[in-house]
């Protein structure tokens, strides 16, 4: 009697359901298996692509069925998009995300800090938005007439920053309990419109041994650390999104999410805002180097009414993170 199923078949078989349930993983909080699966989903992706290939030369059509779920699910994670390039206008905007880690790192903080300003103003954007930022250094920049800062460190909240050189009219803090992580944001005049900037830094993992130590009576072990730190950014998100479900402006929710795309907070943040990367962007979009593998923790999640014509990613290993730059225009 001729086999059903062979060796192949049965680890394709097993590929595909890991791929199902890591696609339901993206919905749900199961704690450490959903940040295990929403940093691996797109390597797990890949192999299922390679076993469609496989599924449609042998013609086992139930090969497909992973990969046409992801695809249902989610925008592939790699873009090729075209650069606009874009002459001197009235009508767009350059926008810049960047976790700055303090104006401070590697171990030489005052190249860093000389480096990272040169950078800055090689790109010139107008508006710049910070997390982890330094006060004394970004107050000399002379190029922003308009800025707001999140000077309540002696609250324990990490610096958050927005420099504009459009006239900021109101701001507001949305505040994250029992965390330095917070949130942000200011109204903007743009193009004769008011649009709404959010400068969100969520919950980082801060897997090191170090942190581990410290929290030791708060964490039995790293399994634990890594789902209690996804619960807290799964809330955080949703305070922003009762923020933003609140206003009527048009939106930018920009900043250090410290989550993949395939993960919860992503999700609730989304919604019906259009990601910038997914629209213009090129690469994996690599914001974070996690021991080589590339992560995309850093985005731009726009308001449809606003185009977004190009999306940069660079690569400048002046922060743990790299900094995203977004030009743009708000649709008439």
């Amino acid at each position: 009697m001729k086999k059903t199923f062979n060796t192949i078949d049965i680890i394709g078989l097993i590929i595909t359901l890991t791929l199902l349930i890591a696609i339901l993983s993206s919905y749900f909080n199961w704690g450490w298996i959903s940040v295990i699966f929403s940093i691996f989903l797109p390597l797990i992706g890949i192999v299922n692509i390679v076993l469609c290939v496989y599924g449609l030369l042998k013609k086992k059509y139930l090969y497909l069925i992973g990969t046409a779920c992801y695809l249902l699910c989610f925008s592939f994670f790699y873009r090729v998009s075209k650069v606009t390039s874009l002459k001197s206008s009235n009508i767009t905007t350059r926008i810049v995300s960047f976790n700055t880690k303090g104006f401070s790192y590697n171990y030489n903080g005052e190249e860093t800090r000389t480096r990272l300003i040169k950078f800055l103003d090689s790109i010139q954007p107008d508006i710049l938005v910070l997390q982890e930022s330094n006060y004394p250094v970004t107050r000399k920049f002379k190029a922003y007439k308009y800025n707001f800062n999140d000077l309540r460190l002696k609250k324990g909240k990490s610096l958050l920053s927005i420099y504009s050189k459009f006239p900021i009219v109101n701001t507001g803090y949305i505040d994250f309990t029992n965390t330095k992580n917070n949130a942000i944001y200011a109204d903007i005049l743009v193009q004769n419109d008011t649009i709404r900037i959010y400068n969100l830094h969520l919950q980082s993992h801060q897997l090191t041994s170090k942190s581990l130590e410290i929290n030791k009576v708060i964490y039995n072990n790293l399994l634990e650390k890594v789902s209690l730190t996804l619960q807290k950014q799964i809330n955080q998100s949703r305070i922003v999104r009762r923020n933003i479900d609140k206003t009527a402006k048009k939106i930018i929710v920009c900043g250090d999410f410290n989550t993949p795309q395939y993960a919860l907070p992503y999700r609730i943040l989304k919604q019906d805002l259009q990601d910038s990367f997914i629209e213009k962007g090129n690469g994996f979009g690599t914001t974070y180097s996690l021991k080589g593998f590339p992560l995309r923790l850093d985005y731009f999640l726009m308001d449809k009414k606003i185009e977004v014509l190009n999306h940069i990613n660079f690569n400048v290993n002046l922060s743990d993170h790299e900094p995203i730059l977004v030009d743009f225009k708000i649709r008439s």
